[in-house]
């Protein structure tokens, strides 16, 4: 068969002339090349020394036509011809909610180009004698320079030898990316020449397409200058808050120094690495005449004169979602050969835009009033921190009447703490200003901008008065997740995002206080428990160790009273009690309800002991709204959606989300679970009863928990329907500023911006939430869920701390209460409620 194949392409007349033309052109091509064995060996010295050169020619061009076209995929991809002479700087990210709404962008440029005539001359200058000495005498690849760095090399120095238009060319297109590698890309050594010789390929194109300024411009307008600030133009008025032509000989001389390494010779956490770097640009320019040594001087003695403008503000919406989203799909990205940032690519999040402003409307709306009852009770504008110094130095005066000099206070130290690494302080030291006199600056009053619930608000106030102001400005976590899918439909991580960058959905661990509670009455559920168990209400105590320090540990209910009755699960959860809450992580012991909390999401470190109950242990909001899905979904769970969807700029799906829902509880102690939380909005003295101002109970089946700890430090609530699980966090950044009333209970502080989202969220009907009831599995028997009987208890006033009720028809009773060995147990301070 083979043989056959053969005869017909020598039969055949065109294939013929294809091979002879073939053959004539490699004749002609090679006759003078080192190839043609025969001539080389009879021609003269000089012919060849030119059959040489030529060989090296047609090799060259062999070579850059194979880089071109990446020759059996050996070389990776490369920039073209046309990308060359079309030169883009990346394409950003665009990040769109479940409703196709844009969000915002990811982008890494974050930068404002300028045309050349706008860069100032010595900006050009120091670029110049700095990076590249000869930019004007090459045409993108300095063989003399290439030369010199090869032999430094050789000699054990590493100077580089790249040009400006070499920077440019890894800056704009990543000659260095999994695509650009190929095969040869993946042996050690070679890959790194590989890069090398396409950068220099794709430089000699650039300085064939564009004009050497339109270079410069174009290499300032994309380079990286730190502190996520792309371009010459957003450094100048990020660092100096001026335009890059008003810019002074020491500030360009920073500015270009920086990006010989944005991290290690950052201005604002490495100054005196800045400084240093700085003063070698200037040596640079004396050096190649660009300025006189008078100037060079004057310019070297000056400080760095930082004056810092924040200019990266938010506007998009969703912004803790989308910082909190970003190393998630970069991480994608990397795993699947995607660049976030100058890929184009179109991710598809959960995020519904309606009820994301509808959240955020929320907790703007509900802070800014409760903001002014925090402000009153902790001394308005005289601030937290001016009165706790006061008290304390009043104190030691008290104890220690012969000292004649106070020394540092605890909340003075926390306080000049904070002052050292505000922004106003390190621009003081910059410049020039010693740390006394940078201090007493701050105490002088001057205009300036701060953050409110509603906005900025112009005001005159000491630099440090507006660090106090900022420290007592309320914070808030919103989540809700759609349980049916885990789909995150709402999301906001703080207050003002361009003022606090801190993520109080994932970043803060903060004590949940009774929000905890349910998780315990799920442990008791999974090891026996039925749902109207009922348990004495009434005071206890015992011997065990807090602090280290033996003593009798008494936890309270809140607000001090009890029943002296029996109490069923679904009223001692919805009105918070906390003597039931103990007595049933005791019995059901606080291992297996650690073990619990874990399979409903619970990651964080819970202390084991009988303080769980009371919620002392640190869990972040999404942990806990986590925990409470599978309530809502007849106990299925699992990791939450963020984003369901990813397209590439071509239109192609490049990822799609599929559905893992995993059974962490049973589907019948859910269903009871979503019973018992509907007893603080159902029971007489609920905790959520306030939702019935928002018109959400009527129609709908719905549960709810409280939080509150300890002085109010922390407000939670959490939300349950069959559609949607919502849980809010309210609070300070500082844990030592609070309330000091029920103004920072969690049914004021944050029952309310549920009750506002949610209200806001039924009236929008394109959202399409629905009022419903939860769903109830197959042949549940719904007597066991009538709790409402009481039995009768003999001696309901009995003080033995591990007694119960007596069985009555409809309960289902557990053994005795077991004891423990209280002694060993560490137990934390209670929580209010």
């Amino acid at each position: 068969m083979i043989n056959e194949f053969f005869t017909k392409v020598k039969e055949n007349p065109y294939l013929q002339k294809f091979r002879k033309a073939s053959i004539a052109l490699y004749r002609k091509v090679f006759k003078f090349s080192v190839f043609n064995r025969t001539e080389f060996k009879t021609a003269s010295l000089k012919s060849k020394f030119l059959r040489l050169l030529y060989t090296f020619g047609l090799l060259l061009v062999a070579f850059v036509f194979a880089l071109e076209s990446n020759f059996l995929w050996l070389f990776g991809d490369m920039p073209t011809m046309s990308e060359a002479r079309n030169t883009k700087l990346a394409v950003p990210s665009e990040i769109y909610s479940s409703d196709e709404k844009l969000l915002g962008l990811f982008y890494v440029e974050n930068r404002s180009p300028i045309p050349f005539e706008e860069i100032d001359s010595l900006t050009i200058k120091a670029l110049i004698s700095t990076e590249d000495a000869r930019f004007y005498l090459h045409n993108g690849l300095d063989l003399v320079s290439l030369s010199g760095a090869i032999f430094s090399t050789l000699t054990g120095d590493k100077r580089g030898g790249s040009t400006i238009h070499q920077q440019l060319v890894k800056n704009i297109y990543n000659t260095r990316h999994k695509n650009s590698r190929g095969l040869l890309g993946h042996i050690p050594g070679l890959s790194t020449l590989v890069a090398k010789i396409k950068e220099w390929d794709t430089a000699i194109k650039l300085d064939w397409f564009f004009e050497k300024n339109e270079i410069l411009a174009l290499y300032l307008n994309a380079v990286d200058f730190g502190d996520n600030t792309f371009g010459i133009k957003l450094a100048s008025e990020h660092f100096f808050s001026k335009a890059p032509q008003d810019l002074e000989l020491h500030e360009t001389a920073l500015l270009i120094g920086i990006l010989k390494g944005t991290s290690y010779y950052s201005p604002k956490r490495r100054p005196e690495r800045a400084l240093e770097r700085r003063n070698v640009v200037l040596e640079q320019m004396l050096k190649y005449n660009d300025i006189d040594s008078v100037t060079y001087e004057k310019a070297i003695k000056k400080p760095l004169g930082l004056k810092i403008t924040e200019i990266n503000k938010e506007e998009s919406s969703a912004p803790y979602f989308r910082t909190m989203l970003r190393p998630l799909l970069i991480e994608w990205c990397e795993e699947n050969d995607y660049n976030l940032f100058a890929d184009g690519l179109k991710i598809y999040t959960t995020i519904n835009s309606k009820m994301q402003t509808n959240a955020e409307e929320a907790v703007k709306s509900h802070l800014t009033e409760i903001q002014r009852s925090l402000d009153y009770e902790q001394g308005s504008y005289k601030y937290w921190f001016k009165k706790k110094i006061a008290e304390e130095k009043a104190a030691f005066k008290r104890e220690n009447p012969r000292e004649k000099e106070i020394p540092e206070m605890p909340t003075e130290a926390v306080l000049n703490k904070l002052i050292k690494q505000s922004g106003s302080y390190k621009n003081f030291r910059s410049a020039g200003l010693t740390e006394a006199e940078a201090l007493e600056a701050m105490t002088k009053p001057h205009p300036t901008v701060l953050a409110t619930h509603t906005g900025e608000k112009k005001m005159t106030i000491s630099a440090l008065d507006s660090i106090m102001y900022m420290s007592q400005f309320l914070q808030a976590g919103l989540l809700s997740i759609d349980p049916t899918n885990l789909h995150v439909r709402a999301y906001v991580g703080g207050s003002n995002y361009d003022y606090f960058k801190y993520d109080h959905v994932v970043q803060a661990g903060r004590q949940p206080g009774s929000a905890f509670k349910p998780i315990i009455y799920a442990s008791a559920l999974e090891n026996g428990y039925a749902a109207c168990t009922t348990i004495i209400d009434k005071p206890f105590s015992m011997e065990t160790s807090i602090g280290g320090k033996q003593t009798t540990w008494a936890p309270k209910n809140s607000g001090g009273t009890y029943t002296f009755g029996p109490v069923n699960l679904r009223r001692a959860l919805g009105t918070s009690i906390n003597s039931v809450a103990i007595r049933v992580l005791q019995d059901v012991g606080t291992s297996k309800v650690i073990k619990t909390a874990e399979k409903l999401g619970i990651q964080s470190k819970l202390d084991n002991n009988l303080s769980l109950a009371l919620g002392t242990s640190n869990v972040t909001l999404l942990e806990l709204t986590r925990a409470y899905l599978p309530f809502a979904n007849q106990g299925l769970s699992g990791d939450v959606v963020l984003f369901d969807k990813i397209v590439d700029k071509t239109g192609e799906v490049v990822y799609e989300h599929k559905q893992d829902l995993k059974q962490v509880l049973a589907p019948e102690h859910a269903y009871e679970m979503s019973y018992l939380l509907r007893g603080a909005v159902e029971e007489g003295g609920g905790t959520a009863r306030r939702l019935y101002n928002y018109g959400i109970p009527y129609g709908n089946e719905i549960g709810g928990k409280t939080g509150t700890t300890n002085d109010y430090v922390d407000a939670w609530f959490m939300g349950v329907t069959a559609n949607l699980v919502t849980g809010v966090w309210v609070g300070c950044d500082d844990s030592r500023i609070h309330f000091t009333s029920g103004n920072g209970a969690g049914g004021r502080a944050a029952l309310p911006i549920f009750g506002k989202f949610l209200q806001a969220s039924y009236a929008d009907k394109e959202i399409g939430l629905e009022k419903t009831t939860f769903t109830k599995p197959e042949d549940f028997d719904s007597a066991l869920l009538n709790c409402h009987f009481v039995p009768v208890v003999e001696d309901s006033t009995a003080t033995d701390s591990l007694a119960v009720n007596q069985d009555s028809l409809l309960i289902q009773r557990r053994d005795e209460f077991r004891a423990l060995d209280v002694e060993t147990i560490e137990i934390k301070q209670p929580t209010l409620e």
